[in-house]
């Protein structure tokens, strides 16, 4: 039984469009092996004229058809399907041509039967073709009926043309039924298959879309299905429509992305994308969008587009959150190198002050140093208010006794491992009013350590924007801590070597500055103080021939000579003196305004200055300076006395005496110039040595600018020359605004 219903029934595949045309063809050709069988009744019964043909039409049909149920049996649909339809038409046609042409039932019944049957299991395509080639043979038919190939035949008796629609016309009815069995099993699979994405839909977190473009490039959105509300956060699809759309709620960001995305839809491609969207109340949120277009053949274009959206947010963030971990531990990582390559000590405070503050993202920060000989903690760089670095040098917080304040350090260094965090700073440690840490909630501190030695303590807190201190950032901050620590220690104790290496350095070049200098002194010295003895000696002898000789006049102009030559001596031998005395002040420091030392400075050359008509301004605002005031007379004095004499033939002498700063170090830049002969560049560091004069026969020793220079070293400073020839000259030099930190 069963094998007889196997020999009925179609056969089954893994393809369901390739069984449902198997099955189409499997009861066409059952149907058409038991079309013959009433027929040849007839013909045996009533027509026995005609019952050989009809034997002969009835056997070869039978072995076509059961041939092709084999061929389908055997998985050959698609084979079976053509040569079903090619040889029905084909047997119709044979049929038309030896009767009465386009006017026998083959051709009038039989074609309309092919066309329909060609539509089932062809498709459109299958049934057009069968339908030009009916109208082609018709026509061919009618020409040879016009020419007498065809001979014009009775027609058929009415009981005859009854039986072949008799045959034929339930074909009709089974292909249409087929036709909407067809239908209903594709219509109720959509059903299915639709109902089946709708759970689907339901239960995830994507949705479907469906969008028209018309030509202009005008998008419409047709339909939406699924998490729509949940991702957009809009009840209804006109709602979003009406706020803007897709465009109106995209991130500015992601505008670029998404019509890159649409150049390559338009070029008929699929799109995957990662934007972030806006949703009703503002919020942003990640989404991926699977676009593929519609695209329309004939207008060679896309009409639409279909795809889907999936809410990624949560996966975005964690993506995030998980490759801002991972590089935050490679930026420490790196930041812990960078800590080390310096050696200098405040260079390396600064730079840890930076990386703790720009690449770990704390609003604020204090750099304390453990004083390990005083039990304090001392202040090094800090943060105020605004977020900006501070100096606080002066901060120093003795742990002797355990206070609100000095708890947290004293837990810190007493803690291997050395951390310490709050959530609420102000209220644990009662802070004041007006305090600089009032209203620090969260806080963190961790100390730097060398070996089992604290060095340090890095303390953190993000008052400015209020940000929340992460877990992540903690676990950045202890990790750099421990870079911290080495490179503060390894600083320091390079500091205080090149200290040490800089100051022998120094008595070195000293040394050998003296040394050089004694040299060329004693040369110096030895013959300007042997050219007055010369004169002196000689004059001496002229004076006892005048004596003897009783010349007042030539004894009065001799001793004159011999008087101006030991005034020479005496003025060479007081520079030496005052140049010896430089590098131990004679003074105790102290702040003083610039213009004070100026004041008595002028007052000393004041005749020189009105006898010569130089006129002197003062230039600048008045500002403080720090040191020796006797000396820094002697500096102005020589320097204003220098400018006089190079400036004094011109027309219009001038002096300007000046300040400008404090730099950033409190360096204060002050400056004395004139409008004279001005000096060559080439000259410039020359003038500055002992005894160089660039002019023999203007007045003086030679030592005046080396006195100055000496002096401006001492306090710290540096002086320098701007001039060219004939454009005068400027001296600039640098002293100290305020005493040096200790």
């Amino acid at each position: 039984m069963n094998r007889i219903r196997k020999v009925f029934s179609a056969p089954v595949f893994d393809d369901e469009i390739k069984t449902q045309q198997a099955y189409l063809l499997n009861i066409i050709l059952w149907s058409l092996i038991w079309v013959p069988i009433p027929f040849l009744i007839y013909a045996f019964i009533l027509a026995p004229q005609i019952a050989g043909r009809a034997v002969i039409q009835a056997v070869v049909g039978e072995i076509v058809n059961i041939g092709l149920l084999i061929a389908l049996h055997r998985g050959h649909v698609r084979f079976a399907s053509t040569l079903q339809v090619g040889t029905f038409w084909l047997f119709f046609t044979i049929i038309a041509v030896t009767e009465s042409g386009v006017q026998s039932e083959a051709y009038l019944l039989g074609y309309g039967l092919v066309i329909a049957i060609a539509g089932l299991l062809l498709g459109q395509t299958g049934a057009l073709m069968i339908t030009v080639l009916s109208l082609t043979s018709g026509a061919v038919m009618v020409y040879e009926h016009s020419t007498g190939i065809i001979r014009n035949t009775p027609p058929s008796a009415p009981l005859t043309t009854w039986l072949v629609s008799l045959v034929l016309f339930p074909v009709g009815p089974i292909l249409q039924q087929l036709a909407a069995r067809t239908v209903r099993i594709s219509l109720e699979r959509a059903r299915a298959s639709e109902e089946r994405y709708r759970l689907i839909s339901i239960a995830s977190s994507d949705y479907t879309f469906s969008t028209e473009l018309n030509p202009e490039g005008r998008m419409k959105l047709n339909w939406v299905a699924g998490a729509f509300d949940k991702i957009t956060g809009y009840d209804s699809m006109e709602e979003y429509v009406a706020n803007g759309g897709w465009q109106g709620h995209l991130h500015p960001e992601d505008v670029e992305m998404d019509e890159q995305a649409f150049v390559r839809l338009a070029q008929n491609q699929p799109t995957t994308t990662d934007v972030r969207t806006f949703r009703k109340g503002g919020e942003i949120s990640w989404v991926r969008v699977h676009a593929n277009p519609v695209w329309d053949a004939e207008q060679n274009r896309i009409v639409g587009i279909v795809g889907g959206v999936r809410d990624i947010t949560e996966r975005k963030l964690a993506e995030e959150r998980q490759a801002h971990y991972r590089a935050m531990l490679e930026k420490v990582m790196q930041l812990g190198k960078r800590v080390t390559e310096t050696t200098d000590f405040v260079t390396t405070l600064q730079r840890i002050w930076r990386i703790v503050h720009d690449d770990l993202g704390f609003d604020r920060l204090g750099i304390f140093l453990y004083n390990s000989a005083d039990n304090s903690v001392d202040g090094s760089y800090g943060t105020n208010r605004q977020g900006e670095m501070v100096e606080e040098w002066e901060l120093r917080l003795p742990l002797d006794g355990k206070t609100e304040e000095t708890i947290p350090f004293i837990n810190l260094i007493h803690d291997e491992n050395g951390l310490y965090f709050t959530r609420d700073f102000s209220a644990d440690h009662h802070i004041p009013k007006g305090h600089i840490m009032e209203g620090v909630k969260e806080y963190a501190a961790v100390a730097a350590w060398v070996g089992d030695r604290p060095i340090g303590v890095i303390c953190v807190d993000n008052l400015i924007t209020g940000r929340a201190i992460t877990e992540e950032q903690m676990e950045a901050l202890r990790l750099f801590a421990g870079y911290a620590g080495p490179a503060i220690q390894n600083a320091r104790l390079n500091d205080i070597l090149e200290d040490d290496l800089a100051h022998r350095q120094s008595l070195i070049n000293e040394l050998e500055k003296k040394n050089a200098e004694l040299e060329r002194f004693t040369y110096t010295v030895s013959h300007d103080l042997k050219s007055p003895l010369v004169t002196i000696t000689g004059f001496l002898g002229f004076i006892e021939k005048d004596v003897l000789a009783g010349n007042t006049e030539k004894i009065h102009a001799s001793i004159d000579r011999i008087s101006k030559a030991a005034e020479k001596m005496q003025n060479l031998l007081n520079d030496l003196l005052k140049l010896s005395r430089v590098g131990r002040l004679m003074n105790e420091p102290e702040i003083i305004p610039f213009q004070e030392i100026v004041t008595e400075a002028l007052e000393q050359i004041r005749g020189q200055l009105e006898a010569n008509h130089i006129r002197v301004e003062l230039q600048g605002s008045p500002l403080m300076v720090y040191g020796d005031k006797i000396r820094l007379v002697e500096v102005l004095q020589n320097l204003l006395d220098n400018a006089a004499k190079f400036s004094k033939n011109q027309p219009d002498a001038l002096i300007r005496v000046g300040t400008q700063g404090p730099d950033e170090s409190g360096s204060v830049t002050c400056f004395v110039s004139d409008n004279g002969i001005g000096i060559a560049p080439q000259f410039h560091d020359k003038i500055f040595g002992l005894f160089n004069k660039l002019d023999p026969t203007i007045e003086g020793t030679g030592v005046g600018l080396t006195l100055v220079k000496r002096i401006i070293e001492v306090h710290g400073g540096t002086i320098w020359l701007e001039s060219q020839p004939g454009k005068g000259a400027t001296f600039y030099f640098t002293l100290p605004g305020k005493p040096e930190k200790e």
